[in-house]
């Protein structure tokens, strides 16, 4: 476990143009590895980052027969530490944090030995990133029942690394590497101001005010200050990101956002006040809007981005705008973490089809915050 509340030094952002990206195998069961490679075979990662795997070597060995055929064969540098990485594109440079082989899991299926490797690579990862060792993580995907099955309490990666890094409060991010980049927005920007929605170029980003709980509980964990962080972060990632006036929408809880009252009164009680509260001398903030509408009104450039309540509310449509292109962002963490949009998809592990985008998405975004947290800390 880590075992302290350190902040992460900056030794890391120094050393190198290219930023020390550390990649979690995830479960060794799934998708996790065969994207891994697949993703470190391509000449550009390289070009914007130092990728370093975290995991176990024999597995990422084994995985190299899903890369395309003919495709120059990868060699692998077993390293110790992120400053011996040879950051070389044709090898790869793995930390081992595991000794489970090929022989001892079956893809596709729940493994209590997957599960513990996969934390072990998470703990490993998430030290080195407090150390200034990595500048940020880009996690491969974890199987939740495995993990819980070998004793580890969490319901997913965002939990598990706000408890690494004692990290209280914590929020979701889903979002496309175009949503944190000002540069794409320019044109939707001034089409918005002259009242024209144009054709969406930018999938909005997406937030989250409770994530991995059931649908009954979601009411009795809205709270004032919980929205009102949720609001806060994502208004300062955006503005980080270049968007000097973000606009933001916050949905509804219940049906028609409760109509007053009528059917539901969150919205009355919890929501509206958060609004209320939020300074807004940059950007705006809407809401509460219900859901349903409001992210037609998203998807045609009207906001950057939408505070979704809970977690099907943002992940049903945002998925359908964009699945294989999104990206989680782990935002409040006092480290850099990304990670895919997808789970382990057991269904198609071992079968050489799963698609490394959302995976190379998230090493790209991982690396634009890491380089904005550097300028950000050059220029105090």
């Amino acid at each position: 476990m880590v075992s302290d509340n350190r902040e992460p030094s900056a030794k890391a952002q120094h050393t190198t143009n290219r930023p020390k990206i550390g990649l979690t195998m995830g479960d060794a069961a799934g998708i996790g590895p065969e994207i891994i490679i697949k993703a470190l075979a391509h000449k550009s990662v390289y070009s914007m980052c130092q990728p370093i795997v975290i995991g176990s070597p024999a597995i990422l060995e084994d995985a190299c027969q899903f890369i395309s055929p003919g495709a120059p064969p990868l060699k692998f540098n077993i390293i110790k530490t992120p400053m011996q990485a040879s950051a070389t594109h044709g090898t790869i440079d793995v930390l081992d944090s595991s000794s489970i082989s090929p022989e001892e899991i079956c893809r596709g299926t729940i493994d209590v030995r997957a599960g513990a490797a996969a934390v072990k690579a998470i703990e490993v990862a998430t030290e080195l990133a407090m150390r200034g060792e990595l500048d940020a993580i880009t996690t491969a995907p974890i199987c939740k029942a495995a993990i819980n099955r070998a004793g580890f309490p969490y319901s997913g990666h965002t939990e598990m690394l706000a408890a690494f890094t004692h990290t209280p409060d914590v929020v979701m991010m889903l979002c496309t590497p175009e949503a944190l980049d000002s540069h794409p927005r320019k044109s939707r920007d001034h089409a918005h101001r002259d009242g024209v929605l144009p054709t969406p170029s930018v999938i909005p980003a997406v937030t989250f005010v409770t994530n991995h709980i059931a649908l009954a509980d979601v009411p009795k964990h809205l709270s004032i200050p919980r929205i009102v962080n949720v609001i806060r972060i994502t208004q300062e990632v955006l503005i980080r990101c270049g968007i000097s006036e973000p606009r933001l929408v916050v949905a509804g809880l219940n049906p028609h956002a409760g109509e007053d009252g009528l059917f539901g009164e969150e919205e009355v009680h919890f929501i509206r006040p958060a609004i209320a509260q939020v300074e807004t001398q940059k950007g705006t903030i809407d809401g509460p809007l219900p859901a349903d509408a409001l992210f037609v009104k998203a998807n045609q450039g009207k906001w950057h981005a939408v505070i979704a309540m809970y977690h099907d509310q943002g992940n049903i449509p945002i998925k359908l705008l964009g699945f294989g292109k999104l990206v989680n962002v782990t935002l409040g963490l006092p480290i850099i973490r990304t990670s895919v949009d997808h789970g382990t998809a057991f269904d198609i592990a071992g079968k050489g089809i799963a698609s490394e985008s959302s995976l190379v998405a998230a090493m790209v975004i991982g690396c634009r915050l890491s380089v904005k947290r550097s300028l950000v800390t050059d220029n105090r």
